[in-house]
């Protein structure tokens, strides 16, 4: 094939994943919750848009209650009033995703939410009320977008589980993973503070390593490594992220792994896949670098994570208790 040709089509194939990152829709119902606070606002105010949880997403500060992307033209707007001993906030988000997904997240809603008519959905119960509506199309230079309302009434003064003592939304440490790239390195050792504990820590960093995970929504994430024979390999698994708690795993209980070209690949069965096999030892965790079970033992599991801006990257750690005889067996210090 011509070079020229061959590099139009690279470059083609680039614009084109480019473009459906770009476009992706950058927001899903679970994430609504982290858009506004009421931390930092004035006593006669209800909530403004949370920056800290915008900004990275590529969104940018026109005002308190209203934040605008550069590059997909979606905005996000906050309205609030007080009425009687009630308050109201309206969300408003203009997209230019396909909201088929949106949809379908709303109707695997919790708390359940009744399809009120083709465009309304809302909670069973009264009191707040929590509704979702998909209003009429908009267009932004020429650009069709889509909009989705979001209405919260509630009580003045009322708290909601994921409240705190002062606020009612607080900021949150929930870092917007979705539609991010991350290539990442893992360790499994001793834990330095307690010998009887063994700890995992996962660096995610933009700097390419064999290993890269792609956050492809909301709730779902895309694992893509090479094994210790150069094949490479993709693992398709979900996540849930809230806080600085991060849980890995899959709903269908199975290892669906597959080649690049998306052809099934057989795996070892579950009793080799997990924590009951040889994963209480770090040195033969190390061992299995660039495996389905050491990727496995990796992605089904549940971390604390901490997002260091100043560095770009996300370290996510936690603790394993190791195994009685493993304590056991390790030589006792000398008194």
């Amino acid at each position: 094939m011509n070079v020229k040709i061959t590099k139009l089509l690279s470059l083609l194939v680039l614009i084109f994943c480019m473009g459906k990152g770009l476009f992706a829709q950058k927001f899903y119902p679970r994430n609504f919750i982290h858009l506004y606070t009421d931390e930092g606002v004035q006593a006669d105010k209800i909530a403004r848009l949370n920056r800290s949880y915008l900004l990275p997403t590529g969104f940018q500060e026109v005002n308190d209650s209203l934040y605008i992307h550069p590059q997909t033209k979606e905005r996000l707007s906050l309205s609030t009033r007080q009425q009687d001993n009630k308050n109201e906030l309206l969300l408003t988000y203009i997209t230019a995703a396909d909201l088929s997904v949106f949809r379908a997240r709303l109707l695997d809603y919790e708390p359940k939410l009744e399809q009120i008519d083709a465009n309304t959905y809302q909670a069973a119960f009264n009191n707040p009320v929590v509704r979702y509506m998909i209003a009429g199309d908009t267009a932004i230079d020429n650009k069709r977008l889509h909009t989705i309302k979001f209405l919260l009434i509630y009580d003045k003064g009322q708290k909601f589980p994921f409240s705190s003592d002062n606020y009612t939304f607080p900021v949150t440490e929930t870092y917007p993973l979705q539609h991010t790239t991350w290539y990442f390195t893992a360790k499994y050792e001793r834990s330095p503070s307690n010998s009887e504990y063994n700890e995992m820590r996962i660096i995610f960093g933009k700097e390419k390593t064999a290993y890269k995970i792609d956050f492809v929504d909301d709730i779902n994430f895309k694992l893509t490594y090479t094994d210790p024979k150069k094949k490479t390999h993709v693992y398709q698994g979900q996540y849930q992220n809230y806080k600085s708690d991060i849980s890995f795993f899959n709903r269908q209980g199975g290892w669906s792994d597959k080649d690049k070209t998306g052809r099934a690949l057989a795996t070892p069965g579950e009793q080799y896949m997990g924590k009951e096999s040889f994963y209480e030892d770090p040195k033969k965790f190390a061992e299995e670098a660039g495996t389905a079970r050491y990727f496995r033992f990796i992605f089904l599991n549940n971390y604390q994570a901490i997002y260091h801006s100043d560095l770009g990257l996300m370290e996510l750690s936690k603790q394993e208790a190791r195994e009685q005889e493993d304590i056991l067996s390790m030589p006792r210090r000398e008194r």
